[in-house]
C-alpha cells in the first residue's frame, strides 16, 4: 500500500507575482515550479507503481538540473527520497518551499554540473531520474558523455525522464543552427525567442529522433519519446 503519510501536493507559492519566474543565468523560465507537465506526470506515476511493487521500500528519486525545485518537491510529497542537483545553488530556495509542506523527508540539495556528478550522491541509485529543460544547455558530445556517467545512478528497473528544446517548437524560428545536424547545433536562439523564454545561453535544440539517437549513443534503452504540444522532445528510458 501507499504510505498514508504522502499528501496531494500543490505549489503554495504560487501566485501573480512568481508566474514565469526565471531559472537564473539565462537559463529559461522555471516551468517545473508552475506546473506539472506530461513528463513529471509520467515520473509521478512510476514512482507510485514502485511503491505498489515495493511497499516496505520508500523509492529514490534525483532531479538534474532541478531549478527551484517544483518536481522535486512533487517527488517527496509522493513520499519518495529525493536528491535534487543544480549548477546554481538552489538550496535555499528548496528549503523555503519546502517549510510549507507536509513531507516524509524534504528533497536534499546538491550543487553541482550534472556533466561531472560526485562519485556518491545521498540515496543513489535511484528508482527515478528526471532531467527537464537542461540537456539543450550543453553541446551534444557534452550531453552523451555526461549522460553515459549518468547510468550508474539508475537502478535496474529504474527509469529516466528526460526532455530537450525542440527544433520546431517555436525556439526553432530564426534558430542560426536550424539545417545543421544535431551535433553540430550549438547557437543562441534568436533575439525575440530569447527576450519571450529567458534563453540566453547558447542551445542544441532537438528533434524527436535526435533525443533517440543521444540516449541509443549514452546506453539507454527506450520506453517511450513524444513530443509536448508546445513542440519540445520527452523520453521515458532505462538501463
Amino acid at each position: 500500500m501507499i504510505p498514508d503519510d504522502r499528501r496531494i501536493y500543490h505549489e503554495p507559492w504560487l501566485d501573480e507575482r512568481t508566474r514565469r519566474r526565471p531559472v537564473g543565468a539565462g537559463h529559461g523560465i522555471d516551468v517545473a515550479s508552475q506546473r506539472a507537465d506530461e513528463l513529471d506526470e509520467r515520473c509521478l506515476a512510476f514512482l507510485d507503481a514502485r511503491f505498489v511493487h515495493m511497499p516496505a521500500m520508500r523509492p529514490s528519486a534525483l532531479d538534474l538540473a532541478c531549478g527551484q525545485g517544483g518536481q522535486a518537491l512533487r517527488m517527496a510529497a509522493a513520499g519518495a527520497r529525493v536528491t535534487a542537483v543544480d549548477l546554481l545553488d538552489q538550496g535555499a530556495t528548496l528549503q523555503r518551499a519546502a517549510a510549507g509542506l507536509t513531507l516524509w523527508q524534504p528533497p536534499l540539495f546538491v550543487r553541482a554540473d550534472f556533466r561531472s556528478l560526485p562519485e556518491t550522491l545521498p540515496g543513489a541509485p535511484y528508482d527515478v531520474m528526471v532531467c527537464q529543460r537542461a540537456i539543450h544547455y550543453v553541446r551534444y558530445d557534452e550531453a552523451v558523455t555526461a549522460m553515459r556517467t549518468w547510468l550508474r545512478y539508475l537502478k535496474p528497473g529504474g527509469r529516466i525522464f528526460l526532455s530537450a528544446s525542440g527544433l520546431t517548437s517555436e525556439l526553432g524560428r530564426g534558430y542560426p543552427h536550424w539545417g545543421q545536424p544535431v551535433a553540430e547545433r550549438w547557437a543562441r536562439l534568436a533575439p525575440a525567442m530569447a527576450d519571450r523564454h529567458d534563453m540566453r545561453q547558447p542551445v542544441c535544440l532537438y528533434e524527436a529522433m535526435d533525443l533517440v539517437t543521444l540516449l541509443h549513443a549514452a546506453g539507454f534503452g527506450i520506453a517511450e519519446v513524444f513530443r509536448s504540444p508546445f513542440g519540445n522532445v520527452k523520453a521515458v528510458a532505462f538501463v
